[in-house]
């Protein structure tokens, strides 16, 4: 049911190949608040409290990437709207109210943070938004569910981060190198939508770690991401 007042979801039931950036984005979300609520409790109740820590560890590490990732996305549209307003954006009018400021966005203002944070959960709770967990905080969360829901209506289902912009060894006449959407899409969650050599979040490439010339694959585990500088210097050291 939804109670947040958001238009339904019509990606629910696709086949994995066909999720949207933001459908994986809370597949990472929800299993990794399942790990840390489900499998972390069973591991130690089984007295293997290490590996129960370790996966503890990853899972908040998880959610904290996925809303740095979200909010990456997010913060574009809330900073642009009125873009999206002067053009009539029919995705804007769907959402029906004006996209709601995080506290990362709000953070600046003349404030202290700890009231910019209560005022954060105050809007977000009066839109629905109001989960409760005993370690993390109820902000991040909220932040998390808002954004997620909100993106999945402001962003194109087919939208792929920099689907046009890959390495030298990419070419549109050669069918054979083409790297699959589902794999793009993977490849920036797992790499954070950043350089994976310099962190850099701006000019970046889909990279083949192994050149398709020296019979490297189009799957996950050769491609990486790489901002154009970093990619050109890898290319200069393989000539």
């Amino acid at each position: 049911m939804n109670i947040s007042g958001f238009q339904e979801d019509s990606s629910v039931g696709l086949s994995n190949d066909h999720k949207t950036l933001i459908d994986k984005y809370e597949e990472d979300y929800k299993s990794a608040l399942k790990a840390i609520d489900s499998d972390v409790k069973e591991l130690i109740e089984n007295g293997k409290e290490m590996k129960a820590l370790l996966l503890f560890s990853e899972s908040l590490s998880s959610i904290v990437s996925t809303h740095e990732s979200l909010h990456t996305f997010y913060s574009i549209i809330y900073n642009h709207q009125s873009v999206l307003q002067h053009f009539k954006s029919e995705r804007l009018k769907q959402l029906g109210h004006e996209p709601k400021a995080t506290f990362d966005l709000l953070k600046n203002a003349n404030a202290p943070q700890e009231e910019i944070e209560k005022h954060v959960v105050r809007q977000l709770a009066i839109a629905g938004f109001a989960p409760k967990h005993w370690y993390i905080k109820e902000r991040v969360l909220a932040e998390i569910e808002y954004m997620i829901e909100a993106l999945r209506i402001l962003v194109e289902p087919d939208f792929i981060p920099f689907e046009d912009q890959t390495d030298d060894d990419l070419t549109s006449s050669q069918p054979e190198r083409f790297v699959p959407s589902s794999v793009k899409i993977a490849v920036w969650r797992r790499d954070n939508g950043k350089c994976v050599e310099c962190g850099s979040n701006e000019k970046l490439e889909y990279d083949h770690i192994i050149p398709v010339s020296k019979d490297g694959s189009n799957t996950e585990r050769n491609i990486q991401l790489l901002c154009e500088k970093c990619n050109r210097k890898k290319s200069a050291n393989i000539q």
